[in-house]
């Protein structure tokens, strides 16, 4: 039998804080995700053994199991924790997360920032995050973010 979840998001018209982040960070890991597409949702399916519907429903922004939190980050590689304390399952406190002593958000694991934890890091304003991440994620698919530019690529990796 299947547990369900009873911890619900709050009911009402918005899009819950976590849903963003999930959607960038599946499509830096490349699952094109964008409005009437399937092939990305079909290949999260896939890749996670979730079904299309659990699929739809998540990327909907609709509550989530412990299950399916489980399912998405064995498949994708998304910590597991990191799923947990943003879709609010969890807090920090609930783990030894490198950092959340001192506020610091920790690199040194070699994991790649997504452009919404770079906007959050860098204090940018709530209402610019939106075109922040956006232009992050042209530069991150033209290859201008990547550092290898001698114009300040030096300066941006020490």
């Amino acid at each position: 039998m299947r547990r369900r979840d009873h911890d619900r998001e709050a009911s009402g018209e918005h899009r819950p804080t976590w849903l963003p982040w999930l959607i960038g960070v599946l499509t830096d890991k490349g699952y094109d995700l964008g409005a009437g597409r399937t092939g990305g949702r079909a290949q999260l399916a896939q890749d996670t053994g979730l079904s299309g519907g659990i699929i739809t429903r998540l990327l909907a922004g609709e509550p989530v199991s412990y299950e399916t939190l489980l399912a998405l980050a064995r498949g994708t590689g998304i910590p597991i924790a990191e799923l947990l304390i943003r879709t609010g399952k969890a807090s920090e406190e609930d783990f030894s997360l490198p950092g959340a002593e001192t506020g610091h958000i920790a690199v040194s694991s070699g994991k790649r920032l997504t452009p919404e934890e770079v906007a959050e890091a860098a204090g940018v304003p709530e209402e610019d995050r939106p075109w922040f991440t956006t232009m992050v994620r042209r530069m991150r698919k033209s290859g201008t973010g990547d550092g290898s530019s001698s114009a300040g690529g030096a300066a941006a990796e020490g």
